[in-house]
Parts: C-alpha cells; structure tokens; sequence
C-alpha cells in the first residue's frame, strides 16, 4: 500500500502504473520500419547515416563527448564505443511523430538488424545514459523506463556514482543536461505555462501543450514536496528579479524521479 500526502501518493501511483506497462515486454518495434546504412557513431546518442543525415536517438540520452577542448563526460567514450560494437552497417528506423529535431537532426527509434533489439533500451540497460521523455515521441517511454530501473538498481554505469544537483546550489556554471532535487516552494500559472519552483532557484516551466499528460494532478499540492526532476538547464543571466534564474522546460512525468524507484 502507498501511503503519504495526495502528492506523493500521485507519484507513486504514476511510477507503479509505468512498471507495470513495462513489464510486459521489451521495446518492440512498429511493423514499419525504414532500412539505412550506418557511416559513422557521433556519440552515443547521435548517428551519421551514409545519405547524410544525423539520427538524434527518441528516449535517451547519452554523456557528452567533449569538444573544443572540453574533457569527456564519464561514460561518453563507453556509451560511443557500445554502439559501434552493438549496431552493424544496416540499422532500421522508426521515426518519430515530431520527425527532427530544431537542430535538424532526425528523431528516431534504432534497431540493430539482425534482431531488431532497440539500441535505446540496449545502452540504458547497460548504464551508458539516461531515459528522456519529450513529447509527442512517447511511444516507448515504458519499456525504455524498465530498461533505465534495471541498471539503476544494479548501479551500472551512470548510476554508479549519481550525481544529483541541489536546486538552492545551482550556479551560472551549471548547464545541459542535469538531475535536480529541491523542495517545492511555489507553483504558479501564466497565461501560457505553469511555473514549478524549486528551492526558490529554479523555475520548472510546464506548457499548456503539455498539461494533458499530468492530467489529474493537483499541481499545488506539491508545494512543501522533495521533487527530483531531469532535463536541460537553462541559465538565464538576464532574467527578472523575482524569477529564479535557472530554468528547465518539463515536458512529460516521465522527467520526475521519486523514492519508490
């Protein structure tokens, strides 16, 4: 039995609901499907297909390669060399609802073609990134959760030292993509969003287009509430004064952790 306030019980219930969606079986692919042939692995979540396309992979992403000088994010050379080792020249596609990204790139699930396994839910079983939901690229976000749970609980990879940002610690350094926990200190709508702070230091932004997936959920009955959320933080070194200067877009529930994981 899940017990504790209406917010934590909403939460529990959300993370109970999509264990149970993912138990049933592992990421299967649509009937359709759309052969290519692979050139290069960018990074462990972003191919280079011999017709000159990028694929940015749906439901996860992976530790940063460094550039321009940057050192490597732990497990960025791991999570590379995984899928090239993984993945042979012919990968098949399934593109997403939203099919490319602002940058470009092709949104798509990838699966290897011998078998068809999802190289998605492959490299978040092995520890070597983090499940992202974005919506309306939904399709797999069970089975590619049960896959993240799975090397969470073993502490494979990334979960092997998880690093979790204080919200009230946040500093005009810290950027991308991050895992933040503070308590709930007010939540308030606009006339296009509703605003979740944490720890009076980061605005969670929640658009009216995304509202429909947390239907059902009193907002406000998170204030006083620990909330651990993922996604890219946004410093904002021009913002109002009573807005908190670090922002991260919430798109979906999938995006919140809570203890019961």
């Amino acid at each position: 039995m899940i017990s504790g306030t209406p917010s934590q019980l909403w939460l529990g219930v959300f993370v109970c609901v999509w264990l149970a969606a993912a138990a049933q079986a592992d990421c299967i692919p649509p009937s359709s499907l759309q052969p290519a042939t692979l050139e290069s692995v960018v990074d462990g979540d972003t191919l280079r297909l011999t017709d000159g396309r990028l694929v940015r992979l749906i439901g996860v992403n992976t530790p940063e390669i460094g550039r321009d000088g940057a050192p490597h994010q732990p497990y960025a050379v791991a999570a590379a060399r995984a899928v090239r080792q993984w993945l042979g020249k012919t990968v098949w596609l399934a593109p997403g609802h939203e099919p490319m990204d602002r940058y470009g790139r092709t949104l798509a699930a990838v699966y290897r073609d011998r078998d068809k396994k999802h190289l998605g839910e492959y490299l978040l079983q092995q520890g070597l990134g983090w499940q992202v939901s974005v919506p309306p690229n939904l399709r797999d976000v069970a089975c590619l959760r049960a896959a993240e749970l799975a090397a969470r609980r073993s502490e494979r990879g990334v979960w092997r030292m998880p690093e979790i940002l204080r919200a009230k610690s946040l500093t005009p350094a810290d950027a991308g993509f991050k895992r933040v926990t503070g308590r709930v200190t007010r939540v308030s709508p606009s006339r296009r969003a509703l605003w979740i702070e944490l720890d009076s230091a980061l605005s969670l932004r929640l658009d009216k287009r995304d509202q429909v997936h947390f239907r059902g959920v009193d907002m406000q009955s998170l204030v006083g509430q620990e909330l651990t959320v993922r996604g890219w933080l946004i410093y904002r070194d021009r913002h109002r004064a009573q807005y908190p200067a670090h922002m991260m877009v919430l798109r979906h529930p999938a995006m919140l952790e809570t203890d019961e994981e």
